[in-house]
């Protein structure tokens, strides 16, 4: 765990470098991935990842 200062908006935030961390539960695609490298070396605070990525949707089970 370390914090972390956004280099997009300048916003404080602790990131986790795990699979715990909030990021986790965003999917990016390879040209966000690309963008996002080519602008920042830091990890982005939610708000910001979240202009990038789309949300991993929980796999519902279907019911017969």
């Amino acid at each position: 765990m370390r914090n972390v200062k956004c280099p997009r908006c300048g916003k404080d935030f602790v990131c986790k470098h795990d699979l715990s961390c909030f990021c986790t539960k965003y999917y990016l695609s390879e040209e966000a991935k690309k963008d996002i490298r080519s602008k920042w070396n830091e990890c982005l605070c939610e708000d910001c990842l979240s202009v990038y990525a789309q949300p991993i949707e929980p796999k519902c089970e279907s019911r017969s």
